[in-house]
């Protein structure tokens, strides 16, 4: 994101996704950075939020976001980006993005369980989505990210789709193209299909860019099956 701010210059107000603009989206990074910022102890950036205590996460994620919004569309797109650096800054000056013992502490954020590590992949997993779709938007071609990186990213949404699928969905093979491969549902059957996507299109699908039926893949076996894992994938989207 940082490398494709200096295209971002007189066409803040480009549509990008949702309803947002370019700049509506950085904002929005800065409003959903500030979950984990908060939990380790990194000030907000921007007013108190005004949402009661108690509402579902996903309907306070959205208000919090439409919140933000508002509140960034008064000042200038430099001053939004200046603050959502900054506070990316600070995440990643803790102790948590820096001690293993510190980082493997579980905490719930965005009705998930996970820990604090895997909450900082969540966060830049976000980055690039938005990044990609800003670039989408701009027709700037966005790498993916480094394949270590994405990796991690892969292992996680997999982690997350497995217990989303839960024990008892009919059993998958899945892979990703060059890496490795998962058994997905249930422990107790035969495998009743095989699966396989690009490593980026399976983030886009979880990632909420792809729908399942359009993403492409390699399949065989049930395909009732198949598209339980693909639909279950493109569901885990909040972005």
């Amino acid at each position: 994101l940082r490398a494709l701010l200096p295209a971002l210059e007189g066409r803040w107000a480009t549509p990008v996704v949702h309803d947002w603009d370019v700049h509506a989206t950085v904002a929005h990074l800065l409003a959903a950075d500030e979950h984990l910022a908060g939990r380790l102890g990194v000030g907000s950036r921007v007013p108190g939020s005004r949402i009661d205590e108690g509402t579902g996460w996903e309907d306070a994620w959205e208000r919090r976001t439409a919140e933000v919004i508002a509140h960034e569309h008064g000042r200038t797109p430099g001053e939004t980006v200046a603050d959502w650096a900054a506070q990316a800054g600070e995440l990643l000056a803790t102790p948590e993005a820096r001690d293993a013992e510190l980082a493997a502490r579980a905490v719930t954020l965005m009705g998930l369980r996970l820990p604090v590590a895997d909450h900082f992949l969540v966060r830049g997993f976000e980055t690039w989505i938005h990044t990609d779709d800003i670039g989408r938007a701009l027709g700037i071609a966005v790498p993916p990210p480094p394949q270590e990186h994405l990796h991690q990213l892969i292992r996680l949404a997999v982690r997350v789709l497995g217990l989303a699928l839960g024990t008892t969905a009919p059993p998958v093979l899945f892979s990703v193209t060059g890496g490795e491969e998962w058994v997905l549902g249930s422990e107790d059957e035969p495998v009743a299909a095989e699966l396989a996507l690009d490593p980026v299109d399976f983030c886009l699908l979880v990632g909420g860019r792809y729908a399942p039926e359009a993403v492409p893949r390699g399949a065989t076996g049930d395909a009732a099956a198949v598209r339980n894992v693909l639909e279950t994938a493109a569901s885990l989207a909040w972005l």
